[in-house]
């Protein structure tokens, strides 16, 4: 055999071998194995059930991959037996997005950041997801928080549980708007895959302008506030000159009234909750003293409500409290007035527990 042939071998092998090198670097250093890798991530995070478009459009970018570290378990509720709870990054942002997603018959404590939220944080204002969801979106300055149940109508007393939050990023329309697609999203295709025959709602295009952050003249209100407002001059006695208010909606978990001073503060949050977050703020809202159906403290100007809802064992629950400025300052109402507390809990609730068609309301 001639030494030509060995060489010819030799040179045919190399040839694609080199390609093959060249074309991998070129894949590699363009960015395309990132992608990929970003790619393959998305496709198992949370055992694949989140829509890869709309966690995409959560924070506008393109680079979004999941995180598999502990880094972040802080975000999530603490249950024992989530079905899936998993983090997703963006290349091209700081935005973080956590997903936690639960039965809601094994949910204790999986709605506790966004209880702390409507309950404690005066930054914070709910509005329904709207477009026939079951579900609310909640906002500080860069931490939207979203949360969908679908009760499955072939499983007793079980219901499909997703809550979502981002950190660092800011909570405008758009991307509240953002969040809000992609919870419900996430709901509805754990609803297929885990076999809970569920109510879905409709694309959501928009939501409603945050309540905490856009006050509405006492004479413009139409929505959660306006039954409050409707008392006339004893809103006007508590200093309330706007309100935080948001639309009525039959499906939202997540409703809220915020009366404001002349300042812009908070005089008043009245709040309703619905499905597990009702159980879980009924459970770790240390404020109020529940150990009835109803109740009001006379000292602390705060009371509470409850209604049975549907065919859920889980009743509603409604409160009313007044906010704190400071240590030094005390409550931002100066003249706390039991009766207009009673009287605007009441009228908050009944309109709350009406839009949601509940019944056995129990007020103070």
């Amino acid at each position: 055999m001639s030494r030509t042939r060995p060489r010819r071998l030799i040179t045919i092998f190399t040839v694609p071998v080199c390609l093959l090198f060249v074309a991998g670097g070129a894949f590699y250093f363009s960015g395309g194995y990132e992608s990929w890798r970003d790619e393959r991530s998305l496709n198992a995070a949370c055992e694949g059930l989140l829509s890869k478009e709309d966690a995409r459009s959560v924070s506008g970018g393109s680079r979004v991959y999941a995180r598999q570290d502990h880094q972040f378990d802080y975000l999530f509720s603490g249950d024992h037996a989530p079905i899936a709870n998993c983090v997703l990054k963006d290349r091209d942002a700081r935005s973080i997005l956590a997903v936690d997603i639960h039965w809601g018959s094994k949910a204790q404590t999986a709605t506790r950041t966004l209880q702390f939220q409507l309950q404690q944080n005066t930054r914070t204002g709910a509005v329904p997801i709207g477009a026939g969801w079951p579900g609310s979106i909640a906002s500080d300055d860069d931490h939207p928080f979203g949360i969908v149940e679908l009760t499955c109508r072939n499983k007793q007393n079980e219901s499909l549980l997703v809550t979502s939050q981002v950190l660092y990023l800011k909570a405008d329309d758009e991307n509240r708007a953002g969040l809000a697609r992609f919870t419900a999203s996430t709901a509805k295709n754990a609803a297929e895959k885990l076999g809970c025959d569920a109510a879905v709602g409709r694309t959501t295009s928009s939501v409603a302008p945050d309540p905490a952050r856009n006050r509405v003249p006492l004479d413009k209100v139409t929505g959660t506030c306006a039954p409050v407002v409707a008392l006339g001059e004893a809103v006007r006695r508590a200093g309330a000159t706007s309100v935080g208010d948001a639309p009525s909606d039959p499906h939202t978990l997540a409703e809220g009234c915020y009366l404001n001073d002349a300042r812009g503060r908070q005089l008043y949050r009245m709040t309703a909750s619905y499905g597990s977050l009702a159980e879980n703020v009924r459970r770790e809202s240390g404020e109020f003293d529940v150990t009835d159906d109803s109740g009001f403290d006379e000292k602390a100007h705060r009371g509470y409500g409850s209604a049975q809802c549907g065919d859920s064992p889980k009743r509603s629950f409604y409160t009313l409290k007044p906010i704190m400025v400071s240590l030094a300052e005390g409550l931002a109402v100066k003249n706390p007035d039991p009766q207009f507390e009673r009287a605007a809990l009441k009228a908050f609730a009944e309109q709350s527990a009406k839009t949601h068609g509940c019944r056995d309301l129990k007020l103070p």
